[in-house]
């Protein structure tokens, strides 16, 4: 009678293992969570990035890596990173807990290109009618690199194009002359200053 009971303990054992009634044992990885700040701005832009609150129920948080989408890269929970240039990158935060299972999550930073800094002279400093005036931006920067144009407005209807150029009106009075710049990146910046030419209206053809 004893074995009898065994032999039905032991097949109801298995049938109920196939059937599914084990316990059953679930893996859980942990949770990466981030805060970035700020999310855009001018470059060169320095941002902080903390994935302290990131978590795992099961085991401890081992490793946390950055990577800035720029090609450099961080670890630990809190790190600060510079970008230097314009663009659109991909921060992601990848952690590892103690028994090698990882979790990711991302987030979005946009960088601004800096504008271009116009800046010109001339001379003489109180030109006559029909004199030359001699313009130069040289002295025209960009942070971004090269600036590949420079567009001039002379106040009185007409415009030239290049770094120095030259200049005569024809008549006495005030003129605003305006220089944009344009730099490698497609950035644009203007800057305006008054010139006074001595002299009436021109008696010249």
């Amino acid at each position: 009678m004893r074995a009898r009971l065994f032999l039905v303990g032991v097949i109801g054992l298995g049938l109920a293992g196939l059937f599914g009634c084990t316990p059953k044992f679930t893996v859980r990885p942990p949770q990466a969570l981030l805060v970035v700040r700020p999310t855009e701005g001018v470059a060169p832009l320095t941002v902080v990035c903390d994935g302290s609150l990131s978590f795992s129920e099961e085991a401890r948080i081992a490793e946390y890596i950055w990577d800035f989408g720029d090609g450099t890269r961080a670890f630990g929970p809190i790190v600060s990173h510079t970008y230097r240039r314009g663009g659109t990158y991909r921060v992601v935060l990848t952690v590892y807990d103690e028994r090698g299972l990882k979790s990711a999550r991302e987030a979005q930073v946009t960088v601004y290109f800096p504008k271009p800094v116009p800046d010109f002279s001339f001379a003489p400093p109180l030109p006559a009618t029909y004199e030359t005036i001699r313009f130069d931006a040289s002295a025209s920067q960009s942070p971004n690199g090269r600036i590949v144009r420079y567009m001039w407005a002379f106040g009185d209807g007409t415009s030239a194009e290049g770094v120095v150029v030259e200049k005569t009106y024809r008549y006495g009075g005030t003129y605003v002359v305006t220089l944009s710049v344009e730099d490698e990146v497609g950035e644009v910046a203007t800057v305006s200053k008054t010139v006074t030419v001595l002299g009436g209206p021109s008696c010249g053809y």
